[in-house]
């Protein structure tokens, strides 16, 4: 039929044309067509002009705007019986060629004359009537492929309409070649050595092959099919199952790749249930496989830690080009953090199917995040602390020069005795310069000195402490009160450790002697594990609102002694080197109390040096 419409329409040199077959009974089916794309035109309905030749059985001409529309029976002039009628436009102003119209009828008659002899060969069904009147409307219009093949040669005896569809051969160009014809070339061996199953009697299911179409391609058929011994004829019927065969194949290609990506992947329903997860998903979270699958997300995420991440949810998930990030509880009860992209997954059609998620555990990356804005801080911390620092040391260094070089400039021109009021105005402004700088180096040994423990006399070093106050002023009036308890040896770091003494112990006879009846107590204990050191006075006390503010840099809680402000901060950052706490205690007009722990590094020595040290 192709072929014939082909050679009437390149001989006739039509724009559109049109080739039906006649039935017995007069009815026209299949119709097949051909056109020129650049030309193309649309016909009209062709149901009158057809039945016209049918009765006629002579060429009908019939126009549609511009184009003449001619109707061509093609029959048996010994019958004058109609084979098929060949329709095709033409434009109106041509002249037609009716000796080839002529040719085309004369092969056109023997082609359809012998088709119709070939299709009237009748192979009989072994059923009776009554199957035959209720099944053969099902076997013919099943959208499934039905055929009836012969066993000796392989020849198809009957094919239904299914085979047009699926193909796009005629059911005519299909019988005309044995199915080998028809078969993948790489599957012919495979589907004879099946056809000879069935020819020896053995029942075929779910066989699969490929079928060449008109189109170039191929189509995946799944067969199912059994032999009449009787007849010697085989019925069989075959499914497409291209579409299902290339998801299948596009998803055990996708299935490969999501196997072997090293970073978890999960497929989410439009539901929001887990469909799909791979191997690096199970290792991540701790959960098998069958626990996940076809689980609400929820499962995930319902150990979200929403004190260190944002809150989220499945809706969060459901999301094209989405990017996440946030903490979940593992199976084993360990928090990591991860990132999730997520995109939409959409079929050929474009409609959305699911969401793919990517998870990537970035613990690592979120650790090392967090220490580097510790950094940070701390670097800004001290960045902050230098430039109030130089700015404070610029000031309290040059304020004692000037004013030494301003009395020195007035003893020039002065009498000897006040001269010698003016040296001890500078002895006073040189002291408090020594003072400063000496904080200013206890400072800098804190910070930049490694910590280096070892056996300390706590009593001694109390004593040499106290010693170094027995020339200032009032000294003997200030009641001093010591009670030491050694239950173990101390070790730490001596330096820092006279420091702290240094600086207490100096404050407290700072701000005892501007009152009556002055007293400081010294209270020392020591254990295996703490060093535990309480100094209290009866001083003048420090105002609630600057007990959080004492240990600043630079800070100075009263004006009634004019220190550097270093001193409580040194102390501060020194019992932090050395793992400590420190805690205050005060009462204006009633005394302060430092109360500072810290650990006994006796434990750090091995066992011997320590059993050494005992005996």
């Amino acid at each position: 039929m192709e072929s014939l419409l082909y050679f009437a329409q390149e001989y006739l040199e039509s724009t559109y044309s049109v080739l039906c077959k006649v039935g017995a009974y007069g009815d026209v089916y299949h119709c097949v067509s051909r056109y020129d794309k650049g030309k193309k035109v649309t016909l009209p309905s062709l149901e009158k002009t057809i039945t016209k030749v049918l009765n006629d059985k002579e060429i009908v001409v019939d126009q549609i705007e511009s184009h003449d529309v001619i109707c061509l029976p093609i029959k048996n002039f010994n019958k004058n019986k109609v084979l098929g009628v060949l329709s095709f436009v033409q434009p109106r102003d041509s002249e037609y060629d009716y000796f080839a119209m002529e040719q085309v009828a004369l092969v056109g008659e023997g082609l359809l004359d012998a088709l119709t002899k070939r299709s009237s060969t009748k192979v009989e069904v072994p059923v009776n009537n009554s199957f035959n009147l209720s099944f053969k409307p099902f076997f013919t219009d099943s959208y499934n492929l039905c055929c009836i093949t012969d066993s000796d040669t392989g020849n198809y005896l009957f094919m239904n309409q299914s085979w047009e569809r699926t193909l796009g051969y005629s059911i005519e160009e299909l019988k005309a070649y044995n199915f080998s014809n028809w078969v993948h070339p790489d599957d012919i061996d495979e589907t004879i050595k099946v056809f000879q199953d069935v020819c020896d009697g053995k029942v075929i299911r779910s066989f699969i092959n490929r079928y060449r179409t008109k189109w170039g391609d191929y189509k995946y058929l799944e067969w199912d099919a059994t032999l009449d011994e009787d007849r010697r004829v085989i019925y069989a019927l075959a499914r497409d199952i291209t579409s299902q065969h290339e998801n299948h194949e596009k998803l055990f290609f996708q299935s490969t790749i999501l196997k072997a990506v090293q970073d978890s992947v999960l497929v989410i329903d439009l539901s929001g249930k887990i469909s799909y997860i791979n191997d690096a998903v199970i290792s991540l979270t701790g959960y098998p496989k069958n626990y996940l699958l076809g689980r609400p997300l929820d499962v995930i995420l319902k150990g979200v830690d929403k004190s260190k991440s944002i809150s989220v949810d499945v809706n969060d998930f459901l999301k094209d080009q989405n990017n996440i990030e946030f903490q979940i509880e593992r199976r084993d009860g360990e928090y990591i953090w991860i990132e999730v992209r997520t995109s939409i997954l959409e079929d050929v059609y474009g409609d959305p199917i699911g969401f793919l998620g990517i998870i990537k555990d970035i613990t690592h990356r979120k650790e090392y995040e967090e220490t580097l804005m510790k950094r940070n801080e701390e670097l800004s911390k001290a960045n902050k602390e230098l430039d109030n620092f130089v700015y404070r040391v610029s000031h309290d260094l040059r304020a004692p020069i000037t004013s030494a070089l301003g009395l020195i400039e007035l003893s020039m021109e002065a009498t000897l005795e006040e001269v010698y009021e003016y040296l001890k105005l500078q002895q006073r402004s040189l002291m408090k310069l020594d003072d400063f700088i000496r904080d200013i180096l206890n400072y800098s040994r804190n910070n930049r000195m490694e910590l280096k423990p070892t056996r300390v006399d706590i009593q001694d070093l109390i004593e040499v402490t106290l010693e170094q106050y027995k020339f200032i002023s009032n000294y003997k009036l200030v009641k001093i009160t010591k009670e030491i308890n050694v239950e173990n040896h101390l070790y730490c770091d001596e330096s820092r450790l006279a420091v702290i003494l240094n600086n207490l112990i100096s404050n407290a006879y700072k701000f005892t002697t501007l009152v009556p009846n002055p007293e400081i107590k010294v209270e020392v204990n020591v254990t295996p594990n703490d060093l535990i050191l309480v100094i209290e006075d009866n001083g003048i006390g420090i105002k609630n609102d600057h007990i959080t503010k004492i240990f600043d840099m630079f800070y100075r809680a009263t004006d009634v002694n004019n220190g550097s402000g270093l001193g409580l901060y040194i102390v501060k950052e020194a019992v932090k080197r050395l793992g400590g706490e420190i805690a205050v205690e005060s009462i204006l007009n009633e005394g302060t109390k430092f109360k500072i722990t810290i650990p006994n590094l006796w434990s750090i020595f091995p066992k011997e040096i320590r059993e050494k040290a005992t005996n």
